[in-house]
């Protein structure tokens, strides 16, 4: 392993903490950066990427940054750590959902071999931050906990997700990863074989957390969050100790249900309650108070996730966590 953690112009030797910024472009007003800490570690390990803020109203993850970035000591550490505390500044900045006031891109649809060129419509600040982040700080990490939660909108289930492959063992890997972080429910997206492969690009292996929703930041989430990341810097032997994490947690695969109707979304249940199969979980009428749908589950599960109560026709409404499995 080098001596030197890298990244731009920020360089940490062993057993150093260093805190920079990324440069991502130019803007019409001067340039637009990024801050980031390195954390190199005295002794060898692999790296890890932590970063929150893809997306501009989820809070819990990021604010989780903020407190490991300044405990984390590089003496006591084995390998090394690059933290961004939110990459998707100007969403931060503008309190934005999704995507950002500049571009509307969602961000993590944005990373790219090569940003896009042509035309003379909004600029492609998003492929600019997603794709510089990526060459810069996600090409040197072996592992990534990419923190999110639900935006203004979302009352979201807290939990881990990832996706399998047809690579099982790295899967598997990968699964024993999202254990490790320590919540009780893990999102399993399944492999898509056959589908075309959107990106070229390889990425570290990636524990995503939701922690916490509606854009609220709450001290008892980010304590949470906390703790999942010095679980996995454990369970990675980057840290003396082992993960504390309870003894079982449930996976399930996301299932959507989608608005048939625009109108005022009301919602029975919220995330975290279970439903059975047939349950009418919600309602959308108009603003003159007539019910123009009633909503019913498909199938047994767990909310993962209510949305807005202003629904535009196609929207998501909920999603399900189905096929329920407990692992150890």
């Amino acid at each position: 392993m080098s001596e030197f953690l890298k990244v731009q112009n920020l360089e940490a030797s062993r057993g150093e903490k260093k805190q920079g910024y990324l440069r991502i472009s130019e803007k019409p007003a001067g340039p637009h950066m990024i801050p980031i800490t390195l954390v190199n570690g005295d002794g060898d390990g692999p790296t890890v990427v932590i970063n929150g803020g893809e997306h501009g109203s989820e809070y819990n993850g990021p604010a989780a940054t903020l407190t490991v970035m300044k405990e984390l000591d590089p003496g006591e550490l084995s390998g090394r750590v690059i933290i961004a505390p939110v990459v998707n500044t100007l969403a931060f900045e503008a309190r934005w959902m999704h995507g950002n006031p500049i571009d509307y891109r969602d961000m993590t649809g944005c990373y790219v071999e090569e940003i896009p060129r042509g035309g003379s419509g909004v600029p492609k600040i998003s492929y600019q931050v997603a794709t510089t982040f990526y060459k810069e700080v996600l090409s040197q990490g072996d592992y990534r906990l990419n923190l999110h939660g639900g935006d203004l909108e979302e009352d979201l289930l807290t939990g881990t997700m990832y996706r399998r492959t047809e690579d099982e063992k790295r899967s598997d890997e990968n699964l024993a990863l999202c254990r490790a972080f320590g919540y009780d429910w893990i999102r399993e997206s399944l492999p898509r074989p056959g589908a075309p492969a959107r990106r070229r690009l390889e990425f570290p292996m990636t524990v995503g957390t939701e922690a916490g929703g509606m854009g609220r930041c709450m001290s008892d989430i980010v304590e949470g969050v906390v703790k999942g990341i010095y679980n996995v810097l454990k369970h990675l032997g980057m840290l003396d100790g082992e993960p504390e994490i309870p003894s079982r947690a449930r996976v399930y695969h996301p299932y959507h249900l989608y608005a048939e109707h625009g109108g005022f979304f009301i919602s029975n249940v919220m995330a975290g309650d279970m439903v059975e199969e047939g349950d009418v979980v919600g309602i959308i009428k108009d603003l003159w108070g007539n019910t123009l749908e009633e909503i019913a589950v498909p199938t047994d599960g767990v909310i993962h996730m209510v949305t807005s109560p202003a629904i535009w026709e196609g929207d998501v409404v909920y999603e399900i966590g189905k096929d329920i499995r407990e692992i150890e």
